[in-house]
């Protein structure tokens, strides 16, 4: 008798553990977010550089081109992953466009739409990943709409 008593504590203390696991996770994604002001930091850059998949592109230092990637990438607010589960490395290998601040921040965009903030994997407020690298993909490379 008392070996199954301990074993139902065990069980239902074990059961309690995963289930404070998984709502502390679930309230975290749902509350956690970072603003654009969060990564950039305050003020406007001088210099942003630009990558795509791991080669360097020229750094933008026009203010007009400064202005119109702050104008994009302040448009969105960056959460956590909202899935309990992520994708695997084999499917975070899409084309991936990265934009980084001067004080070492980036925002990264896969072709699939999967967000990176400093290389973690996040989302936007509205999961439109897609849409958005699209919208960077048209400011990196204006000639190709």
């Amino acid at each position: 008798m008392r070996k199954f008593t301990a074993l139902g504590f065990a069980v239902c203390g074990t059961l309690l553990l995963i289930l404070l696991f998984a709502g502390g996770r679930m309230l975290y994604i749902k509350l956690y977010s970072q603003s654009f002001a969060d990564i950039a930091g305050e003020g406007t850059p001088s210099v942003l550089q630009l990558t795509e998949n791991q080669t360097a592109l020229p750094a933008v230092t026009d203010p007009q081109q400064i202005d119109a990637f702050t104008a994009l990438l302040s448009g969105y607010t960056y959460k956590q992953y909202p899935k309990f589960f992520r994708p695997g490395d084999d499917q975070l290998t899409a084309s991936r466009l990265t934009v980084t601040f001067e004080n070492g921040n980036s925002i990264g965009v896969s072709a699939d739409g999967y967000v990176f903030v400093n290389g973690r994997l996040r989302d936007i407020e509205g999961s439109r990943g897609q849409e958005f690298y699209h919208l960077l993909y048209v400011l990196v490379y204006p000639n190709a709409a």
